[in-house]
């Protein structure tokens, strides 16, 4: 990859799961905590049957998670990618913010990040209520008007977008891996896909332009320096 880009111009915004993490959490909790009915859940949204929205709502309707349990799975499953850590100081050493765009829970996402990590770091993601003691998704976004598959969802990235465009008066690079995130991939001025995963997929089938990369020590070389980690 070849690095002419001046990050002080742009507006650096990442997906969460599967992206900053190595995992996705929210589908490792559905297959490991889940049961059939979750199967099916999973097979309807993928199948357009359902939006994302309303899987999500029946997941953990389903499930009957408590907030401990949730903890408990995040703290056992869910790994960073080894280099984010690298790649948010550099960031920082710029005066320059993460915001994260995420379709899962920012309960979730403050508990694997932690309080160091989340400094500076501006979060758009959906919240998980407590209702008598279980776990309900609540949506960021109300808009039930969506022209994709997958939507409407509890937060949609393409708002996320826009707002962020606007308060920052920048143009957005994007950094992700998912069916979800090719919603904000069509609103970024540059995207970057990780490889093998469905957004570059996406991308190659409807020739959209983006830059390929595996690791955040790929974000890193490609915008600032030479990696001196491999991915592997």
């Amino acid at each position: 990859m070849k690095k002419r880009l001046h990050t002080e111009e742009y507006a650096m915004v990442a997906d969460f799961d599967g992206t900053i993490t190595l995992e996705d959490s929210n589908d490792l909790l559905f297959l490991t905590r889940g049961s059939g009915e979750n199967a099916k859940i999973e097979a309807d949204y993928c199948a357009g049957v359902l939006s994302g929205r309303e899987a999500n709502h029946r997941h953990f309707r389903a499930m009957g998670l408590r907030l401990q349990e949730y903890f408990e799975f995040l703290d056992a499953h869910i790994r960073i990618d080894p280099g984010f850590d690298a790649f948010l100081q550099h960031l920082r050493g710029r005066g320059l913010p993460l915001f994260i765009v995420s379709g899962g829970y920012r309960q979730g996402i403050q508990r694997i990040l932690g309080a160091e990590r989340m400094q500076d770091v501006q979060l758009f993601a959906n919240d998980l209520l407590e209702q008598n003691g279980y776990l309900v998704p609540s949506g960021a976004t109300n808009s039930t008007v969506c022209t994709e598959s997958i939507g409407p969802c509890g937060n949609c990235k393409k708002v996320c977008i826009e707002t962020i465009r606007r308060q920052t008066n920048k143009k957005i690079l994007f950094i992700g891996d998912g069916l979800t995130d090719r919603c904000a991939a069509q609103k970024a001025d540059i995207l970057f896909a990780k490889e093998a995963c469905a957004l570059a997929e996406y991308c190659r089938i409807h020739d959209f332009p983006y830059v390929p990369y595996t690791c955040f020590a790929d974000l890193t070389s490609y915008l600032w320096e030479p990696a001196e980690n491999p991915c592997d």
